[in-house]
């Protein structure tokens, strides 16, 4: 215990050591906040073809009206692979078919 002028005993704490180093670690995590927001908005910014291609190719093939044997869906499925596969697409026509959410063939 330490001493104090007017005679009384006072209590040395730990508090105001951890204070610091806890306020040393909240700036460094604003910090970490503020970087991570900026690479989100960043990304957010940037345009992504392939994503583009993906969102329009699907809602095309599900507003398709198809024939009986399914081969308008077939071409436009194999028409957006390919425009996929230029724009960096590296799956099979099959794994383009899922996406592009077609129900498997029997």
């Amino acid at each position: 215990m330490a001493s104090t002028l007017d005679g009384k005993q006072s209590i040395c704490s730990n508090e105001q050591h951890r204070g610091g180093a806890l306020q040393d670690a909240l700036q460094r995590l604003t910090a970490a906040m503020r970087d991570v927001e900026s690479e989100l908005a960043a990304m957010k910014a940037e345009h992504d073809p392939l994503a583009s291609h993906i969102f329009v190719a699907r809602r095309s093939y599900r507003n398709v009206n198809d024939t009986k044997s399914g081969k308008r869906r077939e071409m436009s499925a194999r028409q957006s692979f390919n425009t996929a596969c230029e724009l960096g697409f590296r799956g099979s026509l099959d794994e383009w078919e899922r996406l592009m959410g077609a129900v498997a063939r029997r």
